[in-house]
Formats: structure tokens, C-alpha cells, sequence
């Protein structure tokens, strides 16, 4: 059991290494996945974030918020926004977090795939330059330490719920 959860966990560092060096999406019409199954994805996301979460430090930093109504506006309607915002939880969150339960590498390598098979629905011209609000963020999130994983972390079900928001407005 425990050398299958080593194995997993190398091939998570495996999938977060190709994740990063790859950034390509694809055409809408081609490869989109039924709206169906994305949001079926998401509900399987949300439980397993409630299991992560168990199994991190409480968020104790209440004055501080990653996810605002700001940020939620340009994710339902900036497609670099949505990779850039996916891309900073995958590599900078779950890069950083150490992975000590095979349960947690489940909620990332599902994370991911649910990142790309989004990157598949959504035609965007990808840009070497990060956006403003995404390097805010990373400010916060940086300048608070080990306490950042556990705020975004803490705010998985705000990103999550963008998800399922953004998934029910496109047809």
C-alpha cells in the first residue's frame, strides 16, 4: 500500500513537471468535453477538497482573502485569467504543498486533469505576461509563507464554485 502511494506521488511530480513545461491549449470545437462530464468532475473536486482540507492546518488569517468578486469577474470572462489562475494553483499551491496522503495526490492529479480538459473547451491565445491581479496574489501568497497553501487551499471551494458557474454559462 505504501509503496503504491510512493509510486503515485512520483508520478504526481512527473504530471506537476510536464504541467508546467507544457502550456498549450487546443481548439473549442475539436476536443471539448460534455458540459456534463466537466461538471461531474467538479462534484468529485469539491468532496475531495473537503479531504484535503482535513488533512492541512486550519486557515487562521481571516483579513486576508486570494479569491475576490474582482478576481471572479475576470475568470468568467478572461480565458489567459482562468489558465493563469489554474496554472498558479497547480504549480505554486500544490507544487508547494507536500504531498504526505495518497488521497491528496488523488485531488491533484484530478485537479489537473480537470485543468486540462477546461484548456481543451476554451480557445485563448496564451501570453508569456502575467496579469496584474495574478501577480498580486502571488505577492500574498508568497509574503504569508507556509500560511498561503493553506489559505488557497482554504478557498478551493470558491475556485471550484467559479468552476461550476463558468461551465453552466457557456453552451
Amino acid at each position: 500500500m505504501q509503496v503504491n502511494c510512493i509510486l503515485r506521488s512520483g508520478l504526481l511530480f512527473v504530471t506537476l513537471s510536464l504541467a508546467i513545461a507544457r502550456r498549450k491549449q487546443s481548439s473549442f470545437a475539436e476536443s471539448c468535453y460534455p458540459r456534463g462530464t466537466l461538471s461531474q468532475a467538479v462534484d468529485t473536486l469539491y468532496v475531495k477538497a473537503a479531504r484535503l482540507k482535513a488533512t492541512i492546518p486550519e486557515d487562521r488569517i481571516k483579513n486576508i482573502q486570494l479569491l475576490k468578486k474582482k478576481t471572479k469577474k475576470l475568470f468568467m470572462k478572461n480565458c489567459r485569467f482562468q489558465e493563469q489562475l489554474l496554472s498558479f494553483f497547480m504549480e505554486d499551491v500544490f507544487g508547494r504543498l507536500q504531498l504526505q496522503a495518497c488521497k491528496e495526490t488523488d485531488f491533484v492529479e484530478d485537479f489537473h486533469s480537470l485543468r486540462q480538459k477546461l484548456s481543451r473547451c476554451i480557445s485563448c491565445a496564451s501570453s508569456p505576461r502575467e496579469m496584474k491581479p495574478i501577480t498580486r496574489m502571488k505577492r500574498i501568497f508568497y509574503g504569508i509563507g507556509n500560511k498561503g497553501i493553506y489559505k488557497a487551499i482554504s478557498e478551493l471551494d470558491i475556485l471550484l464554485s467559479w468552476i461550476k458557474q463558468f461551465l453552466e454559462s457557456f453552451k
